[in-house]
């Protein structure tokens, strides 16, 4: 039996069900399932090696409901691109390990994920993955904040806790007040309930502050490039569109328009818009000459 070779466009319809949906986003899974099963693997050990005196099992623990969150998301999230095929992708790909694996009391589960993801990364080619990224820098980027983002806020609570736990003066000494230090630190709010008294806690807490004014720009970027590139590439086609019917006879070849620039490039699109204005502006002079 010959193989069927699948067009492009089927390649990246199978891989919704294979477990890549897009690299930046399948990126941020892998981080925050790896880091829930390392997290798993140290909350089963009798006595954490680094924790000492300091609560690092009690942030472990506060860390799930946000994974439990983020997974369970996922799991609606690819059921939803599943269309006509959910019962597929529960049944043959594994759907349901992923909601069971979503689940606090099934974290051991969560490796046939991380497997899966993989394997969509593998039929989708490293090469691929890698032009993904250039073309799509902003949402990739954003993933990829997100991912160090949440590595940032378990381990700065870990380190914060390090540094800060059963010093003279300090303030956070648990894990629920390590996280809740580190996320009203990471969005910059800075309410000031919670505060390092150390050298290595304001280290520490210097790096979330970064990475939390990284997130908000790039955040930022990724939203105006999400809500101005379809605009502009719709009133690019308006234009292309306009300009060919009062300027070309039919089946006359024109130039390239905004279909062939890249969507994402707002110069290319203004650039693409300032030529189809000029087009335009020569066919009405030519019509209003001729009257």
């Amino acid at each position: 039996m010959a193989h069927k070779t699948l067009t492009r466009a089927e390649q990246e319809r199978d891989l919704v069900l294979r477990g890549s949906i897009k690299p930046g986003y399948d990126v941020f899974i892998i981080v925050v399932t790896v880091l829930s099963i390392f997290n798993w693997i140290l909350l089963m050990l009798p006595t954490i090696p680094f924790e000492g005196d300091r609560d690092v099992r009690g942030l472990l623990i506060f860390m799930e409901p946000i994974f439990t969150a983020i997974l369970l998301l996922d799991f609606w999230f690819r059921l939803k691109r599943a269309k006509g095929r959910r019962w597929h992708y529960l049944n043959r790909e594994g759907g349901w390990l992923d909601f069971l694996g979503s689940l606090p009391y099934g974290r051991a589960l969560r490796i046939f994920r991380l497997v899966r993801v993989l394997q969509g990364f593998h039929q989708f080619g490293w090469r691929a993955t890698l032009k993904w990224f250039i073309a799509n820098r902003a949402q990739g980027t954003l993933f990829l904040v997100l991912a160090f983002l949440i590595v940032v806020l378990e381990f700065g609570g870990i380190l914060v806790l390090w540094f800060e736990a059963g010093q003279p003066g300090a303030n956070i000494e648990t894990g629920g007040e390590a996280l809740w230090w580190g996320v009203v630190t990471i969005t910059t709010v800075g309410y000031g309930d919670y505060y390092p008294v150390t050298g290595g806690g304001e280290i520490v807490a210097t790096i979330m502050i970064f990475s939390g004014v990284a997130l908000i720009s790039i955040f930022t970027a990724w939203v105006a490039s999400t809500f101005l590139a379809p605009a502009g590439s719709q009133a690019a086609k308006a234009a292309a569109a306009s300009a060919t019917d009062t300027d070309q006879a039919p089946g006359t070849p024109g130039t390239p328009g905004a279909a062939d620039a890249d969507a994402t490039d707002p110069s290319a699109i203004i650039a693409d818009l300032r030529s189809r204005l000029d087009q335009l502006e020569a066919a009405v002079a030519k019509g209003g000459g001729g009257s």
